[in-house]
């Protein structure tokens, strides 16, 4: 069985797409790389990736790497990209994008929920290490060489390519949307925002444009 890399970058949809893997591959076929003792990360990248401090970090990825190939891993899904693994194939893996603003809105709103800041949403935004998420997260992949490359605007059509791609069966899920009470009490992009929010993150812009650039040549519109 050949791995499917998921580069899954925050806030971008990514949640239902992973929820759709565990609806087509068996659990001990899936790895998951997400953060400490997340209820979403497998037990063994929890183990390597936040409880093995005496592994240099490339160490770490050997490891990983080792396991995905040992154990004929399916699906590796991760907010780090996966292009820093040693059995990385680029022709296998795949990433959805999302427009900044639209992305940093959510990142923002996720990061509150969570109890991770109690910044309002341009101080969050202010800070460093909260732009060019989309970039921070796909790394050193090369979007010209990942195998399919999506825009979350056109999920429906995105879940197609890739059981056409990869001949696997994806359901389209929608979850993890945000609450109509979230929308109407939590911050708001008017034209004003989104020029600053682009200002701040014109490294994902220029990614996004990449991105979605790519798509169009894909799918021929």
């Amino acid at each position: 069985m050949l791995t499917l890399f998921f580069i899954h970058l925050p806030k971008t949809g990514g949640t239902s797409l992973r929820r759709a893997a565990e609806q087509i591959f068996p659990q001990q076929k899936i790895l998951m790389a997400y953060g400490r003792d997340a209820r979403t990360t497998s037990p063994f990248a929890n183990s390597v990736m936040h409880h093995s401090p005496e592994l240099p970090i490339e160490r770490k990825l050997a490891v990983l790497s080792d396991f995905i190939i040992e154990n004929d891993i399916a699906f590796f899904a991760s907010h780090m990209s996966a292009a820093y693994l040693p059995c990385y194939d680029p022709a296998r893996a795949f990433a959805l994008f999302r427009p900044v603003p639209e992305q940093v809105l959510s990142y923002y709103v996720f990061q509150k929920a969570q109890g991770r800041t109690h910044d309002d949403f341009e101080a969050f935004t202010d800070r460093p290490e909260n732009r060019n998420i989309q970039s921070k997260s796909f790394g050193i992949a090369d979007i010209d060489t990942v195998g399919v490359v999506g825009i979350l605007a056109e999920y429906d059509r995105f879940i197609a390519r890739l059981n056409e791609r990869f001949g696997t069966a994806f359901p389209v899920l929608h979850r993890n949307k945000r609450s109509v009470i979230s929308r109407l009490t939590g911050p708001s992009l008017d034209d004003a925002a989104r020029t600053r929010l682009e200002a701040l993150n014109q490294e994902d812009v220029e990614l996004y444009r990449r991105a979605e650039a790519r798509w169009r040549r894909d799918v021929g519109d």
